[in-house]
């Protein structure tokens, strides 16, 4: 178990219901006609979020670091599809973020990233600076919708802001759909990770080592 949150019992049963819903969406994807382009749009999207929400949960559990990539070549086989200029950010980045993680296997999802971030159309510095990498590209930084990421921009110390952005990461997400889901009586708390700090440590070379209590940082998974 990598959650201090919830407990086994909790991510097995969630894991269990998540694999029984994408069952059924990939079940009725198969009986769509193609003409109906808003039917297979909100069936892809559905399984999209079932299959993020299975990769946290598994890495919340305590899974092998193999099995959450496995999640993560799903949601992005399905995420690339029906990715839109409205979604949220924090999904884009936590796409980019992981496909950092993930790097030495790039090659089986890179173009799935570049169609997430090309539909998503956003000049984000964080964005730019998470694709650039996976692209093995010079780093060009730009603003950002997040304060922290354009302090690195101005040339502020990466490590330290980073340290400082991971030990209030949960607090500053007030607005991320999944802020307080552990409390939810639905069953809606997947685990909260903050792949993003963990994809700048290694982008920027940062001893994340100072990192790897605090709750929300995936440390065996920045190091796999």
């Amino acid at each position: 178990m990598r959650d201090t949150i919830k407990s086994e019992e909790y991510f097995t049963n969630k894991l269990q219901s998540n694999q029984a819903r994408i069952l059924k969406f990939e079940t009725l994807l198969t009986g769509i006609e193609p003409s109906n382009e808003r039917g297979i749009r909100i069936g892809k999207g559905w399984l999209s979020r079932l299959h993020l929400d299975s990769l946290k949960a598994a890495y919340s559990a305590g899974a092998g670091i193999q099995d959450v990539y496995a999640h993560y070549l799903q949601f992005i086989d399905s995420y690339k599809d029906v990715c839109a200029p409205v979604d949220s950010a924090y999904d884009v980045i936590d796409a980019l973020s992981l496909g950092v993680l993930f790097q030495a296997a790039k090659s089986n999802f890179l173009p799935g990233l570049e169609s997430i971030t090309e539909k998503f159309d956003s000049r984000d510095g964080l964005i730019c600076c998470l694709i650039q990498s996976l692209r093995d590209e010079p780093l060009t930084i730009r603003p950002s919708q997040l304060d922290y990421f354009n302090r690195i921009a101005e040339g502020e110390n990466p490590a330290e802001i980073l340290s400082l952005e991971l030990s209030q990461w949960y607090q500053r997400r007030k607005d991320a759909y999944w802020y307080n889901a552990h409390r939810s009586k639905n069953d809606t708390y997947c685990g909260y990770w903050c792949f993003e700090i963990a994809a700048l440590s290694k982008i920027f070379r940062v001893d994340d080592s100072g990192f790897a209590q605090n709750p929300y940082y995936p440390y065996d998974l920045a190091h796999n």
